[in-house]
Protein backbone atom coordinates (compact mmCIF):
# COMPACT_ATOMS: atom_id res chain seq x y z
CA UNK A 1 0.00 0.00 0.00
CA UNK A 2 1.28 3.52 -0.65
CA UNK A 3 2.05 5.69 1.13
CA UNK A 4 -0.16 9.37 1.18
CA UNK A 5 1.75 12.06 -0.15
CA UNK A 6 2.48 14.69 2.66
CA UNK A 7 1.26 18.53 2.26
CA UNK A 8 4.67 20.88 2.61
CA UNK A 9 3.31 23.25 4.21
CA UNK A 10 1.69 21.05 6.69
CA UNK A 11 4.46 20.94 10.15
CA UNK A 12 4.37 18.35 12.82
CA UNK A 13 3.10 20.05 15.97
CA UNK A 14 6.56 20.62 18.66
CA UNK A 15 7.15 17.70 20.65
CA UNK A 16 5.68 18.49 24.09
CA UNK A 17 2.58 20.61 23.20
CA UNK A 18 -0.90 20.01 24.07
CA UNK A 19 -3.94 19.36 21.70
CA UNK A 20 -6.31 22.29 20.78
CA UNK A 21 -8.75 22.68 23.68
CA UNK A 22 -12.55 22.29 22.84
CA UNK A 23 -13.95 26.14 22.63
CA UNK A 24 -15.29 26.94 25.98
CA UNK A 25 -19.38 26.99 26.24
CA UNK A 26 -21.12 29.83 26.66
CA UNK A 27 -22.66 30.38 29.57
CA UNK A 28 -26.06 30.46 30.16
CA UNK A 29 -29.28 32.63 32.03
CA UNK A 30 -32.96 32.10 31.94
CA UNK A 31 -34.55 35.00 33.29
CA UNK A 32 -38.37 34.94 34.73
CA UNK A 33 -39.38 38.86 34.89
CA UNK A 34 -43.62 39.34 34.27
CA UNK A 35 -42.53 43.12 33.25
CA UNK A 36 -42.01 42.54 29.17
CA UNK A 37 -40.07 45.65 28.98
CA UNK A 38 -37.74 44.79 31.58
CA UNK A 39 -37.42 41.28 30.46
CA UNK A 40 -36.37 42.60 26.84
CA UNK A 41 -33.63 45.26 28.16
CA UNK A 42 -31.92 42.29 30.64
CA UNK A 43 -31.86 40.11 27.90
CA UNK A 44 -30.64 42.07 24.82
CA UNK A 45 -28.24 43.46 27.55
CA UNK A 46 -26.99 40.40 28.45
CA UNK A 47 -26.63 38.77 25.36
CA UNK A 48 -24.76 41.64 23.48
CA UNK A 49 -22.13 40.52 26.52
CA UNK A 50 -21.81 37.23 24.67
CA UNK A 51 -24.26 34.96 27.41
CA UNK A 52 -27.05 32.43 25.99
CA UNK A 53 -30.19 34.00 27.24
CA UNK A 54 -33.70 32.39 27.72
CA UNK A 55 -36.15 35.14 28.71
CA UNK A 56 -39.67 34.06 30.20
CA UNK A 57 -42.49 36.11 31.53
CA UNK A 58 -44.72 33.16 32.35
CA UNK A 59 -44.11 30.96 35.14
CA UNK A 60 -44.69 27.86 33.61
CA UNK A 61 -42.41 28.30 30.86
CA UNK A 62 -39.88 28.99 32.53
CA UNK A 63 -40.32 26.02 34.89
CA UNK A 64 -40.56 23.93 31.94
CA UNK A 65 -37.32 25.70 30.12
CA UNK A 66 -35.53 24.79 33.64
CA UNK A 67 -35.92 21.38 33.24
CA UNK A 68 -35.13 20.70 29.95
CA UNK A 69 -31.93 22.36 30.22
CA UNK A 70 -28.88 23.44 33.00
CA UNK A 71 -28.07 27.09 33.61
CA UNK A 72 -25.65 28.60 35.10
CA UNK A 73 -27.44 31.38 36.31
CA UNK A 74 -31.04 31.79 36.80
CA UNK A 75 -32.72 35.58 37.21
CA UNK A 76 -35.96 35.95 39.18
CA UNK A 77 -38.06 38.92 39.74
CA UNK A 78 -40.72 39.06 43.20
CA UNK A 79 -43.11 40.81 40.07
CA UNK A 80 -43.42 36.73 39.98
CA UNK A 81 -46.23 36.56 42.86
CA UNK A 82 -45.15 34.22 45.91
CA UNK A 83 -46.63 31.17 44.30
CA UNK A 84 -44.58 31.86 40.96
CA UNK A 85 -41.56 32.47 42.89
CA UNK A 86 -42.17 29.27 45.15
CA UNK A 87 -42.63 27.21 42.31
CA UNK A 88 -39.40 27.75 40.52
CA UNK A 89 -37.42 28.23 44.07
CA UNK A 90 -38.87 24.79 44.40
CA UNK A 91 -36.99 23.67 41.15
CA UNK A 92 -33.95 25.32 41.90
CA UNK A 93 -33.87 23.39 45.55
CA UNK A 94 -34.57 20.18 43.57
CA UNK A 95 -31.78 20.29 41.50
CA UNK A 96 -28.42 18.25 41.75
CA UNK A 97 -26.46 21.24 41.52
CA UNK A 98 -28.50 24.34 41.59
CA UNK A 99 -27.43 27.19 39.63
CA UNK A 100 -26.55 31.07 41.12
CA UNK A 101 -29.81 33.41 41.39
CA UNK A 102 -30.07 36.65 40.73
CA UNK A 103 -32.82 38.01 42.36
CA UNK A 104 -34.63 41.56 41.08
CA UNK A 105 -36.79 42.68 44.08
CA UNK A 106 -38.25 46.37 44.91
CA UNK A 107 -37.17 48.86 47.06
CA UNK A 108 -39.48 47.52 49.64
CA UNK A 109 -38.84 43.56 49.67
CA UNK A 110 -35.66 43.82 51.25
CA UNK A 111 -36.33 40.92 53.12
CA UNK A 112 -36.90 38.81 49.56
CA UNK A 113 -33.66 36.93 49.17
CA UNK A 114 -34.75 34.99 52.64
CA UNK A 115 -37.04 32.77 50.99
CA UNK A 116 -34.78 31.40 48.06
CA UNK A 117 -32.72 29.53 50.72
CA UNK A 118 -30.14 29.04 47.93
CA UNK A 119 -26.06 28.58 48.01
CA UNK A 120 -26.01 31.64 46.23
CA UNK A 121 -28.91 34.53 45.85
CA UNK A 122 -27.84 38.42 44.77
CA UNK A 123 -30.33 41.08 45.19
CA UNK A 124 -30.66 44.04 43.29
CA UNK A 125 -33.12 46.55 43.47
CA UNK A 126 -35.68 48.26 40.97
CA UNK A 127 -34.75 50.58 39.20
CA UNK A 128 -32.46 48.51 37.61
CA UNK A 129 -29.19 50.05 35.95
CA UNK A 130 -28.49 47.19 32.81
CA UNK A 131 -24.76 48.43 33.63
CA UNK A 132 -24.71 46.63 37.12
CA UNK A 133 -26.44 44.10 36.45
CA UNK A 134 -24.34 42.83 33.46
CA UNK A 135 -21.27 43.21 36.35
CA UNK A 136 -23.34 41.30 38.97
CA UNK A 137 -23.32 38.72 36.42
CA UNK A 138 -20.08 38.73 35.53
CA UNK A 139 -19.16 38.35 38.72
CA UNK A 140 -21.49 35.65 40.05
CA UNK A 141 -20.83 33.12 36.90
CA UNK A 142 -17.59 34.62 34.98
CA UNK A 143 -17.07 36.20 31.67
CA UNK A 144 -19.34 35.01 28.92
Amino acid sequence: MAEKPSDPNLRPAPKGTAPAEAPARTKSVLIADRDARENASLRNSLEACGYDVSAWTEVADAREKLAARPFDLVVLATNLGRKGMDDLLGNLRAMRVTPKVLLIADEDEGDAASCCFLRMVAVINRPLKLLEVTEIVEQLIGPA
